[in-house]
């Protein structure tokens, strides 16, 4: 159980004016239930890479697949091309990061399958010179293979692969920069602390990439890509999620509080209370449920809110940091009272995610609003929520 407890000054104010003001805090106990234990398998390891460039200008970049690669393996491609043209990956890749200036890269993963095959292409929509290449990865979590991820660009100068804030340890970062210029292969010096897996050019771009690991999780730090010679250039960072990490868990460092002057009618004040849902469990398809109930709001005193005072208006959700996720289904329909009492009810379904859906790391975040009669005692209220996070849907 996490636990974040808030006691609030005390908003009362001077005896002539005591029946004008309400202040409440809320205390939140948010619990998870592990209900797929995570198999035992190894870190993430580099598996191979495989590289290549379009020295003279073509519609399509094809890039050989790496060596070593077996069912489950990942695979993170990176294309670097002249122009600004979209890039258009094969069947079967999904997009990570992607930016321009006078060059255009984008990122991609894919988790390989029992039949791969030889190569793979990139659609460059007309003849471009582009450069790239795909690493492959071992021991990589195949449901949400992306932890977090971002990008960066300059003008001219070294690369800065941005810092990235991973949510679990032992992620394998890579930092994937793309060039303009007509340089040799192997003129790009990776990060300090990285290992390079590649580098390659053709006669307008120069694709390179190297990778290291974040023992704990946390912010990354940026990395300085150094070129032969100045050009325009993007640089990305993707945190690759061990499979060890495979979970079902909730997590909040809310410690909400609103307030209400009495004097000017009944009144909704609302709050909102952010939440971190992580499905990272590898080969579940069960969704999850997202559960609340509460202590009713109270003075300690004998002065209550109704049992039936708060409500859920509304519950958002934004896939985190740059994470590979699957958008949750939610079915619920608001608003949705939340049941309180002097020890907590039964619990109600605030957000779900239907079978199939909700894989990755999400912010959630309810908006509560609170019904407070204008006929209130003035006085400092707390409540203390329950939220449960269990499998299914």
């Amino acid at each position: 159980m996490l636990s974040t407890r808030s006691r609030p000054h005390d908003h009362r104010p001077h005896p002539r004016q005591a029946a004008q003001r309400l202040a409440a805090a809320v205390a939140v106990a948010a619990v998870w239930w592990l209900t797929a234990a995570a198999h035992a398998q190894a870190a993430v390891t580099f598996v191979s890479a495989s590289s290549t460039a379009n020295l003279s200008g073509a519609s399509t970049e094809v890039i050989s697949k790496p060596a070593g690669v077996t069912s489950g393996t990942v695979l993170v491609a990176t294309i670097t091309a002249a122009g600004t043209g979209a890039i258009t990956p094969p069947s079967g890749w999904t997009q990570i990061q992607d930016a321009t200036t006078s060059l255009r890269q984008t990122s991609y993963y894919h988790v390989a399958g029992t039949t791969e095959p030889a190569s793979y292409t990139w659609s460059l929509g007309s003849a471009r010179r582009a450069s790239g290449g795909i690493i492959a990865y071992a021991g990589v979590n195949t449901t949400v293979p992306v932890d977090a991820s971002a990008i960066n660009s300059g003008s001219s100068g070294s690369a800065t692969v941005p810092s990235v804030t991973t949510n679990v340890a032992g992620d394998t970062i890579v930092a994937a920069v793309g060039y303009t210029g007509a340089w040799l292969s192997n003129s790009i010096t990776p990060g300090a602390a990285t290992t390079e897996r590649y580098d390659v050019a053709s006669t307008a771009t120069d694709s390179e990439a190297a990778d290291f690991t974040q023992a704990t999780a946390g912010a990354t730090p940026t990395k300085t890509a150094t070129p032969a010679s100045s050009g325009a250039w993007i640089a990305a960072a993707v945190a690759l999620d061990p499979a060890t990490t495979a979970t079902l868990a909730l997590s909040t460092t809310a410690s909400p509080s609103f307030s209400a002057s009495l004097p000017v009618g009944d009144q909704t004040p609302t709050y909102s209370l952010p939440l971190t849902v992580q499905d990272t469990r590898t080969g579940s398809s069960a969704g999850w449920n997202l559960t609340i109930t509460s202590t009713q709001f109270s003075t300690g005193s004998g002065h209550t809110l109704a049992a039936s005072a708060s409500h859920a208006t509304s519950v958002t959700t934004t896939c985190a940091g740059g994470a590979s996720c699957t958008t949750p289904t939610n079915t619920v329909t608001y608003p949705v009272t939340i049941p309180a009492g002097s020890t907590p009810p039964t619990a109600v379904k605030l957000a779900n995610a239907a079978a199939g859906t909700g894989a990755g790391i999400f912010t959630l975040t309810p908006t509560i609003g609170v019904t407070v009669p204008a006929d209130s005692y003035a006085g400092t209220y707390t409540s203390t929520l329950t939220i449960s996070l269990v499998s299914g849907p």
